[in-house]
């Protein structure tokens, strides 16, 4: 078990992360003067906001006597979020953070949308401006649903090509241009009056598992964690990151650094580790703001515990704010009932720190910023600003079978094969294949779409087409501890197998590291991003319309000398 957390630490409510005035103080120390246990522990809990009947919602938890500090969107039309949001704020007795993953935009929770930009399209592009337009695109869209809060950026390196969940989520393998860029993406949204929450700390891409199915570990040495991450947590606290997440990811030779006599048994995810929290990010790092748990019903928390101790074992070790749950009431009930773990003095710093945070938010005045309810979708500036990104980002990583720019009186007979494009819990957009044929034949060519997998190789049609495209959407699906190209059995016949005989393409739209599995492809994009947009710039680059610009933020042939040949 780990060491007994230290005392809480006296926290600064005027310093410059929460820049309180004498009546935001005033609120924060009175709100608290006049809760109990159990509204205390409320203020701690972050929750789903599941179902689209408020009412029925609101009289569940009042019910069970829980009155959340913060809800998490899921999926609603736009229109449905701000009406909901409208009606939480209304219920609640003290203002709601109200969050949402803004990593891409608001494809994650909002029905009927794509995404805007990915932060690895964003990296490809390479620069500030990118990520303006980005964050510019995420501010209108959460002042318009009434959202203070946003689960974004995502900081993991992307160290490990093989990592199921980080892929185009991060901004890429370099440490530095993560730091530059996500750095940057949190110093546009903090000055907007929208809190940050970089995230997953320790660290998230080193590992090849994912941490919804099992607990995960960032094993890099103390030195190579300090020069990479630890680099990168820097830059986005300096930056005014008003909160960061802490994964259920283990980081082995950092609690050794502070626990020396640490057994490799008793090593603990991030979220119950209090060595990682108290002593490395409030400590080394110097983050005196809120600590939010990643959702706690994933089996990477799971699995560290039976709930009724590890959850206040990770209010105990530091996290302030505790997001998702198995059971509302029972997790409740769990943390008002551990007084043995959950001490009273520390409760109520992790609820000041809860409540600082809404009034640094200038909630207590209004929980509502300018635009709320305002259209956010289709404006002008979104859509031109998404199509410029799409184009500086669009990837040629490779041609050596010198068929770009392609001319549809010389291959006019196209064979596209679609892989993946199917609709995922993080990412239900799309289909996107439609709009890449059709932009294939406004430009004269004769399309025929087959979908992988296939029963024989589309080799065997050689003499009926004059090129073959394999079109990828293929992106995290969140259930699996691998994300790779699975063709038909037996023997992968739909795989591109005579690309020498059958001049094929590939181009991606999604995961940047498919031509580890299809190396034989001379001629290969990469889009990053799954929108209409990107397909039209990948259309653009394809035909020579556009020249490409993008630079990939991760190597695309991972490492085999062969795919990049």
């Amino acid at each position: 078990m780990n060491a007994t957390p230290a005392p809480p630490r006296p926290v600064d409510l005027s310093a410059p992360l929460f820049g309180l005035d004498p009546r935001g103080l005033a609120w924060v120390e009175e709100t608290l003067a006049g809760l109990t246990r159990e509204q205390k522990v409320g203020q701690l809990l972050c929750l789903y906001l599941r179902g689209d009947d408020m009412s029925r919602f609101t009289s569940d938890l009042d019910r069970l006597g829980v009155a959340p500090g913060a809800v998490m969107m899921l999926p609603r039309s736009p229109a449905a979020a701000a009406r909901d949001v409208a009606a939480l704020q209304e219920w609640s007795g003290i203002p709601l953070l109200v969050a949402g993953n803004l990593e891409s935009g608001a494809v994650n929770f909002l029905t009927g949308v794509e995404a805007f930009a990915n932060p690895m399209q964003v990296a490809a592009a390479g620069d500030e401006a990118a990520v303006d337009a980005l964050a510019d695109h995420c501010i209108r869209v959460a002042r318009s649903l009434g959202m203070n809060w946003a689960f974004a950026p995502v900081v993991d390196v992307a160290v490990n090509p093989a990592n199921p969940i980080t892929n185009t989520r991060s901004f890429g393998a370099d440490h530095e241009l993560v730091a530059r860029l996500g750095s940057h993406y949190v110093a546009r949204l903090e000055r907007a009056g929208l809190m940050t929450s970089p995230k997953h700390f320790p660290g998230d891409g080193v590992d090849d598992r994912d941490q919804h199915l099992v607990t995960s570990s960032n094993d890099l040495d103390l030195d190579e964690w300090t020069r990479t991450f630890g680099a990168v947590y820097s830059a986005v606290i300096a930056a005014g990151a008003r909160s960061i997440m802490v994964g259920h990811i283990r980081q082995r030779a950092l609690s050794k650094s502070v626990r020396p006599d640490l057994s490799d048994a008793d090593v603990r995810p991030g979220s119950l580790a209090a060595e990682l929290i108290g002593d490395v990010l409030r400590g080394r790092l110097g983050f005196e703001g809120l600590v939010v748990s990643d959702n706690t019903a994933m089996a990477g928390f799971t699995t560290a515990g039976h709930r009724d101790r590890t959850l206040p074992e990770m209010v105990a070790a530091g996290v302030d704010v505790v997001l998702g749950n198995v059971d509302v009431a029972a997790d409740f009930a769990a943390l008002v009932r551990a007084v043995d773990i959950l001490s009273e003095d520390r409760l109520d710093e992790a609820v000041r720190r809860v409540l600082a945070t809404k009034a640094s938010l200038g909630l207590h005045l209004s929980p509502f910023a300018e635009g709320f309810g305002e259209p956010a979708f289709d404006h002008p500036d979104d859509l031109e600003a998404r199509r410029v990104l799409a184009r500086r980002s669009i990837t040629v990583t490779k041609d050596a079978a010198h068929l770009l720019p392609l001319r549809a009186e010389e291959r006019r007979r196209v064979l596209v094969v679609v892989v993946g494009d199917e609709p995922t819990f993080y990412d239900p957009s799309g289909p996107f294949a439609p709009h890449f044929v059709a932009g294939l034949r406004a430009r004269g060519c004769e399309v025929e779409v087959r979908r992988s997998p296939l029963a024989q190789s589309p080799s065997a049609e050689v003499d009926a087409f004059d090129l073959c495209i394999y079109f990828a959407n293929v992106r995290f699906v969140g259930n699996s501890n691998s994300l790779r190209v699975a063709w038909a059995p037996w023997q992968g016949p739909d795989a591109p197998r005579h690309p020498s005989s059958f001049p094929t393409v590939l181009v991606s739209i999604a995961d940047p590291y498919l031509l580890q599995d299809m190396a034989m492809v001379r001629t290969a994009l990469n889009g990053y991003t799954p929108t209409s947009a990107t397909v039209d710039a990948a259309l653009e680059v394809l035909f020579g319309e556009i020249e490409p610009r993008g630079v990939s933020p991760v190597d695309p042939f991972v490492g085999h000398w062969d795919a990049a040949l």
